[in-house]
């Protein structure tokens, strides 16, 4: 005889989605984060833009932030 089995419905599958959207929200919002705190350290008046545009716009705004960073500021 086999004894009855015991899961969570979907259990390895859904760990794997929910570690791949946790890691596409977290990257972004723990960059997004630094680019808020370099640009307001540099004394950037859109350091809020910057992080929000680093947010939702992914590598493209991290690469422009990287190239213009040392023009952002007074």
């Amino acid at each position: 005889m086999v004894p009855l089995q015991f899961g969570v419905p979907g259990g390895p599958e859904l760990l794997i989605l929910f570690l791949v959207f946790g890691l596409w929200f977290i990257v972004p919002l723990a960059i997004s984060v630094l680019i808020y705190r370099d640009a307001a350290d540099r004394g950037s008046g859109h350091a809020l833009a910057w992080a929000v545009g680093a947010f939702f716009g992914s590598v493209v705004v991290w690469i422009l932030y990287y190239v213009v960073r040392d023009e952002v500021g007074p």
